[in-house]
């Protein structure tokens, strides 16, 4: 069994994993972090209200009204699964809840 002094190294190694591997995502977005939880807002919002059309409209109705470009976020959001709107809120949005 570890000693205490042993744990908390651990710990401390485990959090500063963490902390670089936040550093990391934080960097790749597309978008600032709070233009984020925007996003997938507005994805949630428009889902509630039409079903998914298999394509990325609603991120690209997003990105038009932000004044953001479209392409980095469909390459980003396609790294990870999002392919429509659907996929983006499944795979996507929950990598990226509390940074």
């Amino acid at each position: 069994m570890p000693s205490q002094e042993e744990k908390q190294r651990r710990k401390a190694i485990q959090n500063e994993l963490t902390q670089k591997s936040n550093v990391e995502k934080l960097a790749a977005l597309p978008m600032p972090k709070e233009q984020l939880q925007a996003f997938f807002d507005y994805l949630d919002q428009q889902l509630s209200e039409h079903d998914c059309d298999d394509t990325l409209r609603f991120t690209q109705e997003f990105a038009a009204s932000q004044n953001i470009a479209f392409e980095p976020i469909k390459q980003w959001l396609g790294d990870f699964g999002g392919y429509c709107a659907c996929e983006a809120l499944a795979n996507v949005e929950e990598k990226y809840e509390g940074l």
